[in-house]
């Protein structure tokens, strides 16, 4: 039988929008030249294609509501009928239409984790993965960032969130460590085995251009902690150089432990950047009225006239900082 850490990793990626779905699916044929499944969820709006690539050994489609962002097509995948597999990646065909940047946002975030580089073949991350066995999660460059100041309308659906996964956290922890921003990001499976082994279907909304505070939101404000919660450390792109070379010092005494990894993350997320991070977290947990109230101003106003009213916020929260 196959060992846990060979089995080829498998790729989640929901596809909204299709016509994203084709680049992404070339940046897949071209990173990843190890074998690996891939299972695609969508609404069944369209024929999606295959990436044109022989190291694919597994296909899968799942349809699902045009309910819970990516998120939740993601926890009906996790629940579905898979072939065996150790490691994943999940992606999805983000536009982020509230912004200028979606476009350049999503290239950034998926071609970061799919980077090459290490000792072997495939992703760095997955490489990562299989080396390290107290590595539960991988997010892209720049993309673990503090929870605290970015739970203004979410401490509620993650409480609800984590009782409906049986983990027990006090309020204030909510708002302590990282989370995976994006919500793409390589895993180990049994890093997130408890999101595959409760129903929380019924926490998620219908869709109505939410920009925070919903059952997707909360879960990706939470996948790092149930990560923690299972006895892993979680990291970002930017830290495996240093993950790498620590660990071939230790290889043939012992694999990295969690406090190590935890400080080898902490030290290069400190001098590191995020281009696409918005300077609005300490803003909007001072200001929650008015978050709410972009929440319906969001959803009621034309794409262009919302977009320079963004842009009139950043300046007055970058003045009053």
């Amino acid at each position: 039988m196959m060992a846990a850490s060979e089995l080829p990793p498998l790729i989640f990626v929901h596809v909204h929008y299709p016509d994203i779905w084709e680049e992404m699916a070339r940046d897949i044929a071209s990173a990843v030249n190890v074998p690996f499944g891939l299972v695609l969820t969508h609404c069944g709006q369209s024929t999606l294609a295959k990436p044109d690539t022989p190291y694919l050994v597994d296909y899968r489609e799942i349809v699902v509501q045009n309910r819970g962002r990516d998120v939740l097509p993601f926890l009906t995948a996790l629940r579905g009928d898979l072939p065996p597999y150790d490691i994943g990646l999940k992606l999805h065909t983000k536009r982020s239409p509230h912004r200028d940047d979606g476009a350049e946002w999503r290239r950034f975030l998926t071609r970061s984790l799919l980077s090459r580089g290490g000792n072997g073949p495939g992703p760095m991350a997955l490489q990562t993965l299989r080396t390290e066995p107290h590595l539960g999660l991988i997010a892209p460059e720049g993309h673990l960032l503090p929870l605290q100041g970015r739970l203004a309308l979410n401490e509620k659906p993650m409480a609800a969130m984590l009782s409906a996964l049986g983990i027990f956290m006090r309020t204030s922890e909510l708002h302590e460590g990282r989370f995976a921003a994006s919500t793409m990001f390589w895993f180990r499976a049994e890093a997130l085995s408890p999101f595959s082994a409760a129903e929380l279907d019924p926490l998620f909304e219908n869709e109505a251009a939410q920009l925070d505070g919903t059952a997707a939101h909360a879960a990706e404000r939470l996948f790092v902690k149930v990560c923690e919660s299972q006895g892993f450390a979680a990291s970002s792109m930017e830290a495996l150089p240093a993950i790498i070379c620590a660990g071939d010092e230790q290889r043939g005494m012992n694999t990295l432990d969690r406090d190590t990894l935890r400080n080898l993350t902490d030290a290069a997320i400190s001098t590191a950047a995020n281009p696409f991070s918005l300077p609005m977290a300490d803003f909007w947990s001072r200001h929650r009225r008015l978050l709410r109230l972009a929440h319906l101003t969001y959803r009621r106003v034309p794409p262009p006239l919302w977009r320079a009213m963004r842009r009139l916020v950043r300046r007055y929260a970058s003045r009053h900082a």
